[in-house]
Order: C-alpha cells, then sequence, then structure tokens
C-alpha cells in the first residue's frame, strides 16, 4: 500500500519488507555503531597521545600533539564542569524554594481548591457514598489536620 503526503497514516497491519531490504540495517543502527566505535578511537588515541612516549609517537609518523599537561588538565576540568553543574542546579532548586512561612508552600495558583459555598454542606459529603468517585482536588489543611490529629481527651496525672 503506497503511502502519499494526503493519507500519511501507515498501514495496520505493516507490510512485510520485500527480499533485498531484509539485511540493511536501519538508518539509526548505523550512526548508533558509528557513534561507539568513533568515541572508542577517540579514547584510544586519548590513551596514546597520554601515555605512549615521544618517540613511539614520532616514529609512527604522529608528529604534532599538544603538550601532555592537558592530558591531565582536561579530564580535571571535565570533572569540574560536571560538579559544578550539579551544585548550581542544588543552589538554583533551594534559592527558589518559598520562606517556611509562605503560603505558597501549602497551597499555590496551580492548586485545584474546592469552592466553598455559604450555608451548603461541604463539597465533601457527596462522596460518602459508596459507589461516589470523588473529584480530584487538594484537600485544605485543616481537613487533612482533622483527619490526622483528631481531638484527644486529655487525663489527668493520679496523684
Amino acid at each position: 500500500m503506497p503511502m502519499s503526503p494526503l493519507a500519511p497514516i501507515s498501514p495496520w497491519p505493516p507490510e512485510e519488507p520485500s527480499a533485498p531490504y531484509l539485511d540493511l540495517p536501519v538508518a539509526k543502527e548505523v550512526y548508533g555503531l558509528l557513534a561507539v566505535l568513533l568515541t572508542y578511537l577517540a579514547f584510544g588515541a586519548y590513551l596514546v597521545w597520554a601515555f605512549a612516549p615521544s618517540h613511539w609517537l614520532d616514529a609512527v609518523g604522529w608528529t604534532w600533539y599538544p603538550s601532555r599537561e592537558w592530558a591531565i588538565i582536561v579530564p580535571c576540568w571535565l570533572m569540574m564542569v560536571v560538579l559544578l553543574t550539579y551544585w548550581s542546579y542544588t543552589a538554583l532548586t533551594a534559592f527558589l524554594i518559598p520562606a517556611f512561612q509562605s503560603p505558597s508552600i501549602i497551597t499555590d495558583e496551580r492548586s485545584n481548591m474546592p469552592r466553598e459555598v455559604p450555608g451548603a454542606a461541604p463539597y465533601y459529603w457527596k462522596f460518602a457514598e459508596a459507589d461516589a468517585v470523588p473529584e480530584a482536588v487538594d484537600l485544605p489543611i485543616d481537613l487533612v489536620n482533622r483527619v490526622l490529629y483528631p481531638p484527644r481527651s486529655r487525663t489527668r496525672p493520679r496523684s
């Protein structure tokens, strides 16, 4: 079934590819293989440059290369960049958290708080039946506190 710009949805079930194309890899597989191989090749060249004596590199024909001190500087610099990225992200997150006294810790503009209608029963009573499905709302903090911490009767210590 040929595809056209007017019918861009592919057929279901997918058609089997014709015989000559069964052995060809997908483009993502080729790019992935090239990326892995080039990464290994670059790491191998880095190790040879960092650890091989200069006369071995000259014998192979590799006559220009950066100073060997860069073999230590670049990995240390990259490690520090990664660490500073984590630290700065953590600091930015801590900076953007509101103060403990702020009401926005309890609720904010994105919260879905139920509306209280004066003179009407509380909104959650209609969900007390067994087959009722409750709305997705944020519970008010006073309701949460009443459920988690019910009033207790205080007993006097015996003397």
